[in-house]
């Protein structure tokens, strides 16, 4: 072979590599800092969402989390799902930070690539859906709600319902 497709080889070898390390290391720094929690990015542009959605696939999403938890010895960590940077809080502490906190030290929001799969009316933005999904909430939570509810799954978890279910 001539020593040209070596020399062209080598060049692309070379670029592609100085480009993969650059987007690793840009990746990486954009999410760090002393205030942050613990936790790692994954790769660039696919972060941890693969391992997400593996262990849903599996089954067993809430292991995702679980293992984080114990992994970092903490209930806040960061990861980057669906091509965004995200922190993730876990336990009654964290729940009770974003509810009481919303809109003000914490908003709502969609990352850019659900976005772009179920873009929101122009209309309304994101903000505005998430305040009227929160406002109807408590209508399906009410006790009288609930009454129905019960009243109409109850039947389905009888004796020989379950057992027909187990028999399978």
């Amino acid at each position: 072979m001539e020593p040209n497709f070596y020399l062209s080889l080598l060049l692309f070898v070379s670029f592609v590599s100085i480009t993969l390390f650059i987007l690793f290391y840009k990746h990486r720094s954009s999410f760090t800092g002393p205030n942050l929690p613990p936790g790692d990015v994954g790769l660039p542009f696919v972060g941890e969402s693969l391992q997400f959605l593996s262990t849903g696939w599996k089954g067993h999403p809430e292991k995702f989390i679980f293992d984080r938890i114990a992994k970092y010895s903490s209930l806040v960590f960061k990861t980057s799902l669906l091509g965004e940077p995200s922190a993730v809080f876990c336990g009654a502490a964290g729940n009770k930070f974003l509810f009481s906190n919303e809109n003000k030290l914490v908003q709502s929001w969609w990352p850019n690539s659900v976005n772009k799969i179920f873009p929101s009316s122009l209309q309304t933005s994101s903000k505005e859906e998430a305040k009227k999904m929160r406002k109807m909430l408590p209508q399906f939570l009410k006790p009288e709600a609930l009454q129905r509810h019960v009243q109409k799954i109850e039947p389905l978890f009888s004796t020989s319902n379950v057992n027909k279910f187990l028999e399978k």
